[in-house]
């Protein structure tokens, strides 16, 4: 071999090498993966219902409004513009123009009437949402669509943000069939899915002619793998593994990352509210309003948020989220008084409804064992040490998986149990209606609360745009929950992200929602 062909060798040896190291860094660069135990279970909007389902449909498909990063705002998506007609009764969307679903097709007002018609005709768990608020959808012209509604309703754009409102492309629907379609849904999104494996893995790519090119991703590939545990998601964290961790981390496994140099922690309040319900309408001792009231004040919240949570997470006053700061009135706060106060106004209180130490309260404390994390039995015996320290009440605990707890909620067999919210649409509407109106307290929740003044002050909120106005309605129908105790609400966990100190990005929102378009990776 001559001087110069072994020269020429060389230089193509390294100029391959070279190329291969590049490629090889950059695919690294581009990809992120998201760790996280609670997987998601489908992913076309018309059936998607649970928190991780959402979380992924939101970065697959676009709504027609959306909520603006960093807020509770509402702000144009797929409608570039709205108007409301006849005294609120109908909303008109216009739609952006050009917006091309994944596969090419083009989005048009006939596309968002099918998507809608077709949600309601596979009535899913999320339907509900336009069934309950939605009476027709018409097509104006090619990028106009008119949405009449059953009623006048003031929150009715937060609920157009659910994902169920997301359009789907109806030559996928069409090719694909509906199941298949669950697995390989077509959206107009950031990402598009490459391939899900359910309780395994997600893999999500880039969609390079995504139309709001201020949204248009970092990152080329997002990977979401399912992890059976919070332990062994934070070991695959700290060995880099992943390079983000969101849902669940417990408590523990969040304070051993927070030592960890390479590893950022972040916490902030979420939209969740944890309480107590009192089946009001089927058990003889909580008809008693007194005994309610004696409850709220021994429960414990400060063993409950400090003990058992190691302070990550809140006290709340009312089953209205703190975060909405322009209603959220803390009318709970006076049962959570100093300890030996709070007792002694329990002890006065059960007494005046006929116990004693002789003839005590006595009940069964019902949980799930697997729906709300780990810390859900610890919670339980919280609560049961507290009202036992008064000498008047015996409880037991009785722990349920979540399919024979829903069972129980649902033949109103149980008495008093712990249960969990999160909004289906970002308003305090979501909070107060569905949990203290008349006709939805029983079949819902299994309380049976019923109040004639607060069902008319609710229907008086749903029907005023006025945020001052919902503000003093909402005040009345705080301060009805505080004096009647059909619920009381406990606290509210903090949301948690853990990531890699190469991940930029990363924004725990307000409306928990992660958005994978920020993520970019050093």
């Amino acid at each position: 071999m001559s001087r110069k062909i072994l020269i020429g060798v060389i230089l193509i040896a390294v100029i391959v090498a070279a190329i291969v190291a590049t490629f090889l860094l950059q695919k690294k660069e581009k990809v992120i993966v998201i760790g996280t135990t609670d997987p998601p279970v489908h992913l076309d909007p018309a059936k998607a219902y649970e928190f991780m389902s959402c979380e992924v449909i939101y970065n697959v498909f676009d709504t027609l409004v959306r909520l603006k990063p960093g807020t509770l705002q509402i702000e144009p998506g797929l409608a570039e513009k709205w108007e409301f007609k006849d005294n609120g009764a109908a909303i008109v969307f216009y739609l952006r123009k050009g917006v091309k679903f994944h596969d090419g097709t083009e989005l048009t007002a006939h596309v968002v009437k099918y998507s809608i018609e077709r949600a309601l005709q596979l009535k899913g768990d999320p339907s509900w949402l336009i069934s309950e608020f939605i009476e027709d959808v018409k097509v104006v012209d090619k990028y106009t669509v008119e949405f009449k509604l059953k009623e006048p309703f003031a929150p009715i754009l937060s609920v157009f943000t659910f994902t169920v409102f997301a359009p789907v492309s109806p030559e996928a629907v069409k090719k694909l069939g509906n199941d298949t379609f669950d697995v390989k849904p077509v959206g107009t999104g950031p990402f598009k899915v490459v391939d899900f494996k359910k309780d395994q893995y997600v893999i999500l790519e880039r969609f390079e002619d995504y139309w709001d090119k201020s949204r248009l991703p970092k990152l080329k590939k997002i990977i979401i793998k399912i992890f059976k545990d919070s332990t062994t998601l934070r070991l695959a964290l700290e060995k880099g593994e992943v390079d983000i961790a969101f849902r669940h981390l417990s408590v523990e496994d969040l304070q051993a990352l927070k030592g960890k140099s390479s590893i950022i922690v972040e916490e902030k309040p979420s939209l969740q509210i944890r309480y107590l319900v009192f089946n009001i309408g089927n058990f003889t001792m909580f008809k008693d309003v007194k005994v309610r009231q004696a409850i709220a004040y021994a429960i414990d919240r400060d063993a409950i948020v400090k003990k058992v949570f190691k302070g990550a997470a809140s006290k709340i006053y009312s089953l209205v989220n703190p975060n909405f700061d322009w209603c959220y009135k803390p009318v709970f706060e006076k049962y959570d008084l100093e300890r030996s106060e709070a007792l002694a106004e329990a002890v006065k209180l059960l007494r005046e409804a006929g116990y004693s130490e002789n003839k005590p309260l006595k009940f069964t404390l019902w949980y799930t064992t697997d729906h709300y994390g780990p810390k859900e039995a610890d919670v339980a015996q919280c609560i049961k040490e507290a009202l036992e320290e008064t000498g008047l009440i015996k409880v037991d605990l009785r722990g349920l998986t979540w399919s024979e707890f829903i069972n129980k909620l649902e033949s109103y067999e149980m008495e008093c149990f712990l249960l969990g919210w999160y909004p289906d649409y970002v308003d305090p509407d979501n909070y107060l209606y569905p949990f203290l109106y008349s006709s939805t307290s029983g079949p819902v929740f299994s309380c049976w609360y019923s109040n004639p003044e607060v069902d008319q002050t609710l229907v008086k909120a749903r029907q005023t745009a006025d945020l001052e106005e919902r503000a003093y309605y909402y005040s009345i129908v705080q301060e009805y929950l505080a004096k009647d105790v059909p619920y009381i609400p406990l606290w509210s966990q903090n949301q948690n992200i853990a990531y890699r100190n190469n991940i930029k990005g990363v924004s725990l929102e307000p409306s928990m929602i992660l958005w994978f378009w920020p993520l970019d990776k050093s």
